[in-house]
């Protein structure tokens, strides 16, 4: 097509062509003239005719155009591309009032509302191993320590641990011994660790729960009082402590697995102590000469009691105050009252566990000591020992027992037997309220107004077994007694007497 069209334009330009009746230069038709250049929607001019033009549209039939092409127009010449038609308007098709509408709404969801919940966020847990990047210590004693003495500050430590001691362990010259934590000393048979016995010195041992010091025996195999044990002497200084430690297979030669003797009293420290497997005939903690150590949080386990009664702790009067009420005794262990004087006011705890009184105990001093005991305490009181109060200088004894925690004061001898023991003498001054009282009286009573200056203040409490009176006062005896709510039983010669009005006193 084309080449058809170039072929005709190329003749054109070579020939002289005579135009039949060109339009106007305007679309719309004009008059006719020879050289007017062909316009598309011209109306027909006089001698010539419009491309598209030439009739009267015919208007019967919308859209339909009735008008005659010139057919002088060779139908191959290519024309000029149409604008594009109009879009034809749309035909408005009324729907008749009678056609059903139907109206396309979305399906309604009947199902309950959706809460949106938060998930609950939770941490990934990390599995990651731990790596332990503490540093290992290594040994650095170029000859590691089997005992002898120290006198110049000391630490074994527990990148050495475990010792042999081999020799007695002597520290003296005002040194320092310190165990770490988690270290073990191994001691052969018969040897000891003594500290403060040449010269000042001071023992610092302290473990922890994960990692206690222990000092034990290096036998393969450890028997009960397979070494002494620890030697706190009289030059022993302040700040001597031992806590978190276990001491086994000590008390070799009826000893003690720790002694004290002559030590000031605030000098010495037992804290979370367990003492076990000790020796035949010895005790778990000795202290003497007035040696007062703080016990507390200790377990004592294998205290045996033959051949002889043998004692978790052993005390005098003055160092009782050191126990606490939080040390544990197991298999029955007990605690030794050894007798002496309490000479400053000061008050017992309960300990936990029966006290054995083999020595006579007094109450007395100047000032006037008090000595308070509290509720639920029990005291077994060996063959004829006393338990006096203010008998030189004055002293008072308070008793605050309580209906569910009484305190008793019987006997050590088993069988039990009336007259066992002495009994509680008054001199001074007692208040006893929810006591048990029984198998005294060798001599006078239970209970005993001394004097004419006594005062006894006895209320609520059992008083039985007697070997003579229950409560006894001399006859016209001018004493203060308040018996009141007592339950008297079994005293061989009466409840009270003989006096001071009594019929034995006629």
């Amino acid at each position: 097509m084309k080449r058809t069209v170039h072929t005709i334009a190329m003749a054109l330009l070579a020939s002289p062509l005579a135009l039949v009746g060109c339009g106007s230069s305007d679309n719309n038709g004009g008059t006719g003239g020879t050289t007017g250049t062909i316009k598309w929607d011209g109306a027909a001019g006089t001698g010539g005719t419009a491309m598209d033009g030439g009739g009267t549209p015919d208007i019967s039939t919308p859209g339909v155009e009735t008008g005659i092409a010139d057919t002088n127009v060779p139908i191959d010449v290519a024309l000029p591309d149409a604008p594009a038609a109009p879009d034809a308007p749309a035909v408005d098709t009324r729907q008749s009032p009678d056609l059903k509408v139907v109206v396309d709404a979305p399906p309604v969801d009947r199902r309950p509302p959706t809460v949106e919940v938060n998930p609950v966020e939770v941490e990934p847990v990390d599995t990651t191993p731990i790596i332990d990047t503490t540093p290992v210590e290594s040994c650095t004693e170029t000859k590691k320590f089997t005992g002898g003495d120290v006198t110049k500050d000391r630490t074994l430590t527990k990148a050495c641990s475990p010792y042999t001691i081999k020799e007695m362990i002597d520290v003296s010259g005002n040194a320092t011994l310190t165990i770490e934590a988690g270290v073990t000393l191994r001691f052969q048979q018969d040897i000891k660790f003594v500290v403060g016995s040449t010269g000042s010195a001071k023992l610092v041992a302290v473990g922890t729960a994960a990692e206690p010091i222990v000092l034990t025996s290096a036998v393969s195999s450890p028997s009960a009082g397979d070494w002494p044990g620890l030697l706190l002497s009289s030059s022993t200084m302040g700040g001597t402590n031992l806590t978190h430690v276990k001491l086994e297979y000590c008390g070799a030669d009826g000893g003690a697995c720790v002694y004290g003797t002559t030590v000031k009293p605030g000098r010495v420290t037992i804290d979370y102590v367990t003492i076990g497997h000790v020796g035949a005939g010895a005790d778990g903690i000795v202290e003497d000469n007035e040696a007062n150590f703080a016990i507390s949080n200790c377990t004592f386990n294998e205290i045996p009691k033959t051949p002889t009664q043998q004692y978790a702790i052993s005390v005098p009067a003055p160092s009782f105050a050191g126990i606490d009420s939080t040390n544990t005794f197991n298999g029955g262990a007990t605690i030794e009252l050894a007798g002496d004087t309490v000479s400053v006011t000061t008050t017992w705890k309960n300990p936990g566990t029966t006290i054995a009184v083999t020595s006579n105990l007094e109450v007395d001093g100047k000032p006037a000591p008090v000595l308070t005991i509290e509720a639920g305490t029990k005291f077994e009181f060996a063959k004829d020992v006393k338990f006096k109060i203010g008998d030189y200088e004055g002293g008072t004894l308070k008793v605050d027992g309580t209906e569910a925690a009484r305190v008793t004061f019987t006997t050590l001898d088993k069988p039990a037997k009336a007259g066992a023991w002495e009994g509680i003498l008054v001199s001074d001054k007692a208040t006893i309220v929810y006591a048990d009282i029984s198998y005294a009286g060798a001599s006078w009573g239970d209970v005993v107004a001394m004097n004419d200056e006594s005062v006894l203040d006895i209320q609520n409490s059992t008083i039985s077994n007697s070997g003579a009176y229950g409560i006894s006062i001399d006859c016209g005896s001018t004493a203060t007694v308040t018996n009141k709510n007592n339950t008297f039983t079994s005293n061989a010669k009466a409840d009270v007497g003989p006096g001071p009005t009594g019929p034995a006193c006629n």
